[in-house]
């Protein structure tokens, strides 16, 4: 979070991408990085960072100097001080840990595991300097891990400038974009329809299926930087279902709300596809972006 702040990715789908974990996880990851005061929201809501953090970038990564930095952010940050002594060594069990984090925030206990589960790893990467310091054989590093950093966080950028490139379409240039990478993807008289009166369809499709049949799908855009609601779901799908159309795509430059994914699970024949997805689609199909020899993202 730390280099990704530093680096100006704020994007929540670049942000999800470069630390390739789900959106649960990703939030977790976002309190932790707050928690210890390496980054902090900007009056934007997007992530700034702080003098820790680039404290902590400043270090070598698994460096004796970055492990003690880091516990020295874990035993001051006041979320975490009724733990302190578990990081200064004390002798816990996980089920003890557990028990205290119930206590003080009221956690379920399935959840508060999960929680003490993540301390104890946190204590074994910061306790593990003295183990990797007895270790004197002469060996060559191992930079593959760094290569990949550098590729992640360089398609991370990438793909939140390009979803920025994207909200600065028009209405119009965007439903050409979706409609040049509808065609990319196989499917055939593809027609943009988006306009007054297009009853929630901005583009139309039809792809054959397994018999050889051609199967009409429909697509609606949606160019939103908030994640798209339950309202748009509901809407989408009464016109499926009115219209009596086999496929619908919702396609955003954003996400989805809960109860917008919650909603869609009632819509069999509609297909989501959020704006890291959206990225994703458009670098496979050749459609304004490639991969470069090393698998980094290039713009056309």
């Amino acid at each position: 979070m730390a280099a990704a702040a530093r680096d100006g990715i704020h994007h929540p789908a670049a942000l999800q991408e470069l630390l390739d974990v789900d959106t649960r996880h990703f939030a977790y990851y976002r309190q932790a990085a707050t928690i210890l005061g390496v980054v902090a929201d900007d009056d934007a809501g997007a992530l700034a960072l702080t003098d820790s953090g680039r404290r902590l970038l400043a270090t070598r990564e698994r460096s004796d100097e970055e492990r003690n930095f880091l516990r020295q952010l874990i035993v001051s940050a006041r979320a975490l001080r009724p733990f302190s002594s578990f990081f200064q060594g004390e002798p816990s069990t996980t089920d003890e840990i557990a028990h205290r984090l119930g206590v003080l925030s009221g956690l379920a206990h399935t959840t508060a595991l999960r929680r003490a589960q993540t301390l104890f790893q946190w204590r074994k990467y910061i306790d593990g300097a003295s183990h990797e310091a007895g270790n004197t054989t002469a060996t060559l590093p191992d930079i593959a891990p760094e290569i990949e950093a550098q590729v992640a966080r360089h398609n991370a950028l990438a793909k939140q400038i390009w979803l920025d490139r994207l909200l600065r379409l028009s209405p119009t240039e965007f439903e050409h974009s979706i409609a040049r990478l509808v065609s990319a993807m196989g499917f055939s008289n593809v027609t943009v329809t988006g306009g007054a009166g297009d009853g929630g369809v901005d583009v139309t499709a039809t792809k054959m299926d397994d018999w050889g049949k051609p199967v009409m799908h429909v697509v609606q855009v949606k160019r939103y930087r908030k994640p798209v609601g339950r309202r748009v779901i509901d809407e989408l799908g009464g016109v499926l279902h009115r219209e009596r159309y086999p496929h619908g795509i919702l396609v955003t430059t954003s996400d989805f709300s809960s109860q917008a994914l919650e909603a869609a699970k009632g819509v069999s024949n509609l297909r989501l596809v959020n704006g890291a997805e959206l990225v994703g689609l458009m670098l496979k199909h050749g459609v304004g972006l490639r991969a470069g020899r090393y698998g980094e993202i290039q713009f056309e």
